[in-house]
């Protein structure tokens, strides 16, 4: 194939007419999932929220989601803030919703810390997170000004540290970038000059083109144009959660990509500057896609997680006994020495034997001879094993990558 061939298809492949946008291209046959099995998948979860979680898990699946999304949007920015710090600084926002940190911090004429700067970063997350998910926003309310007045909210008092921390980059909030001096390790975004305009072809683009595929392109995109001096992840993430929200997608709030991103921020990053250098945004959709169908298994495992924990709470067992089933807690069935060594082989293991002879005794685990082996699980009836193992293994198959925290569903 000729070059003049190969740019030819590279121009139909793109789904943009933007001088700088059109360099970019997409194959979505490629892609592991379609539109359709991705719609099919969040009803699928809904359904499962209707009939298998209780109110008082579902409660609880929101206010984590909100917690971690949030969290970590902040760790998209290295910052050094621990979820147990997010946890308490959510608690004192929804105590005192008008609560002002920079103000009262400057209040005590102290110099500014890196944790100050790093704990507003994240109140602000969570105060945009908190502000636009009520709002439930529509296609149409997506606007230039709007993702300005996100930015600005976002990155608020930031720039202020400048006079305290070195080394900080400028935020100029709610102003687009204003030169053409930024690069991400090599990449060079777009000019200055077309942010704007490429701003209002991504709109364009995606309230023509809705559905959780096209999020993926508008991010890539939005990220390649590089808007603002800084922040821009954050603002990416922020809109990709509320334009699946105004696509129907995640309707009870349960789940967020943003915390996949976080847990695997190696592949996120090499799948993103790769796409970037490349022209190529198949690879970064892909790995969005992934991260989609992932999190939305990471809410039935949660949720079956929460169910058996409440299920050791009802036996009353001793504190030892409990403590050796833990592992159980988060894996469908597990082998005597696995389980044994999960516990640091402790206690001794004919002890460790004979806790879990009493625990059979009573019902609250069920053991499985095969061979020489023996193997464990919880007692009770769990249909959401069955479900969230069929999304798994049909997941491998299209991305060919089994995530850590369900290696053991």
């Amino acid at each position: 194939m000729n070059e003049k061939n190969s740019e030819e298809n590279i121009k139909n492949l793109s789904p943009f007419k933007h001088p700088y946008l059109r360099t970019f291209f997409i194959n979505e046959k490629a892609l592991p999932w379609t539109e359709s099995e991705l719609r099919d998948l969040d009803r699928a979860l809904l359904a499962y929220d209707k009939s298998l979680i209780g109110v008082d898990v579902e409660k609880g699946l929101i206010n984590r989601n909100e917690l971690l999304v949030s969290y970590a949007i902040s760790k998209a920015e290295n910052s050094s803030l621990t979820l147990l710090e997010a946890k308490e600084l959510r608690q004192q926002l929804i105590n005192n919703p008008d609560f002002n940190y920079l103000k009262e911090k400057l209040k005590t004429k102290k110099k500014l810390s890196r944790k100050d700067y790093e704990e507003l970063e994240f109140l602000n997350i969570i105060k945009v997170f908190r502000k636009y998910t009520k709002q439930r926003l529509s296609l149409g309310d997506f606007t230039p000004t709007l993702i300005l007045n996100i930015q600005a909210e976002l990155t608020a008092g930031l720039d202020l540290f400048n006079n305290f921390l070195p080394n900080l980059d400028v935020y100029k909030s709610g102003r687009w970038r204003d030169n053409n001096q930024i690069r991400v390790a090599t990449f060079t975004p777009a000019p200055y000059e077309q942010i704007l305009s490429g701003v209002e072809e991504l709109l364009k683009f995606i309230k023509k083109n809705s559905g959780a595929v096209n999020i993926t392109i508008f991010h890539g995109a939005l990220y390649a144009l590089h808007p603002f001096c800084n922040g821009n992840k954050r603002v990416c993430r922020i809109l990709e959660y509320l334009l699946l929200q105004a696509n129907a997608y995640n309707e009870k709030a349960l789940y967020n990509t943003s915390f996949y991103y976080h847990k695997h921020k190696d592949r996120y990053y090499k799948k993103l500057l790769d796409s970037l250098l490349q022209r190529n945004l198949n690879q970064f959709s892909s790995f969005l896609l992934e991260a989609l169908v992932y999190s939305i298994a990471g809410v039935i495992k949660t949720s079956l997680e929460i169910k058996k924990r409440e299920l050791l709470k009802q036996f009353a067992l001793d504190e030892e006994v409990e403590k050796i089933l833990h592992p159980l807690i988060k894996r469908s069935e597990v082998q005597f020495n696995r389980l044994w060594a999960l516990n640091k082989r402790r206690p001794s293991k004919q002890t460790f034997s004979n806790y879990l002879g009493r625990a059979v005794d009573i019902g609250v685990i069920q053991k499985r001879e095969a061979g020489r082996n023996v193997y464990y699980s919880l007692s009770g009836n769990w249909p959401e094993s069955e479900i969230l193992q069929n999304l798994v293994q049909s997941a491998i198959k299209r991305v060919i990558y089994l995530p850590e925290e369900f290696r053991s569903v």
